[in-house]
């Protein structure tokens, strides 16, 4: 497996993580399913995500959970909020 494709295979886990913080292990993995394939289209699963959790919990949940993981895998927010 190509050394990108298993870091990005951390952000899938890191995103499970924060829905899941929310909706459950079980949820999470169902809803974050049905999202872009992180390995692939890395933004926009982000985007993605961002948007779920903005609008489960709000601007502020989201900006918590997601945003700190454009950061931290290298991935451009060019959206506004």
């Amino acid at each position: 497996m190509d050394v990108d494709v298993v870091v990005l295979m951390g952000l899938k886990d890191d995103v499970l993580a924060g829905i899941g913080d929310v909706l459950g292990a079980d949820s999470a993995e169902l809803v974050v399913g049905t999202f872009d394939a992180p390995e692939k289209y890395p933004k926009e699963f982000l985007d993605e995500c961002f948007f779920f959790m903005q609008k489960l919990m709000g601007d502020e949940a989201a900006e918590k959970k997601i945003i700190p993981l454009y950061k931290k895998y290298h991935i451009k927010r060019v959206f506004s909020q």
